[in-house]
């Protein structure tokens, strides 16, 4: 005789899998981002990076496929904000950009920027605020730079496409300074072979670096859910670090190998 005590229990089971089920089905197999060319050691031009490098293991860990495309940053952004991609990496998440994205709860990474200089024509200020009158501040168009940028007082910025035309206008002194970040601008100061002329003066800001999710997509907020718990994993078996670690490590080598 059948236990017809048993029933709604396994009808209970059955619709628990079932939902298990479609909630697998919504989860997205292949998340398609877009990329940044010119920030190097975080994103390369040939797909590589400390980005590229946390977020495919990230998702990854969750069963998630990563297909990333290279463009310049300004487009990168913009084709998130279209909903052409799902997501657009190293989005700096301040008051210019936290209410046009979805981001997780884990940020990638934290990211000094400081302001740099000729050597040869110094600033002879202290910090930020203490800039003179029309100061010309070189930035890469596109890019974050935190939110005090807008309230500084003497400065006119001057947007550029590259780290190397900022370093050039800096050499020229068609500039003051340029605001860069640190592990970036170590990069390019060091292959351009300029380290004894261009320098960092003081610190600009810290960012915390994230992958930001399109609002176009209706997934996202469960995609940067999904990038949280894989942060989590790479963080607790130690990968997240070894993966820092490593990064960081070749480009110091790198600037290394590129000193006379």
């Amino acid at each position: 005789m059948p236990n017809f005590n048993l029933l709604p229990r396994a009808c209970s089971l059955l619709l628990c899998l079932i939902s298990y089920g479609l909630a697998a089905d919504d989860t997205p197999n292949t998340i398609k981002l877009a990329a940044e060319d010119n920030w190097a050691p975080y994103a390369e031009s040939s797909g590589i990076g400390l980005s590229h490098s946390l977020i495919n293991s990230a998702f990854s860990r969750v069963g998630i496929e990563v297909d990333s495309i290279v463009v310049p940053y300004a487009r990168a952004v913009v084709m998130a904000k279209k909903g052409i991609v799902d997501g657009v990496f190293n989005l700096v998440k301040e008051k210019s950009t936290q209410d046009q994205f979805i981001f997780g709860k884990q940020a990638l990474f934290s990211a000094t920027a400081s302001f740099y200089q000729n050597k040869q024509s110094p600033l002879n200020v202290e910090s930020k605020w203490q800039l003179p009158q029309n100061t010309k501040v070189g930035i890469i168009d596109g890019y974050e730079y935190g939110d005090e940028l807008s309230e500084l007082p003497n400065i006119q910025v001057i947007k550029l496409s590259n780290h190397n035309q900022l370093i050039n206008l800096l050499l020229l002194n068609r500039i003051d300074t340029a605001i860069m970040y640190d592990l970036v601008a170590e990069q390019y100061i060091e292959q351009m072979r300029v380290s004894s002329e261009i320098g960092p003066t003081f610190v600009n800001h810290t960012g915390q670096v994230y992958l930001a999710f399109s609002k176009k997509n209706p997934e996202a907020e469960h995609l940067a859910e999904m990038l949280d718990t894989g942060l989590s994993a790479l963080k607790n078996d130690g990968s997240y670090q070894q993966i820092m670690t490593s990064t960081i490590e070749t480009a110091h080598h790198f600037s290394d190998k590129l000193k006379p």
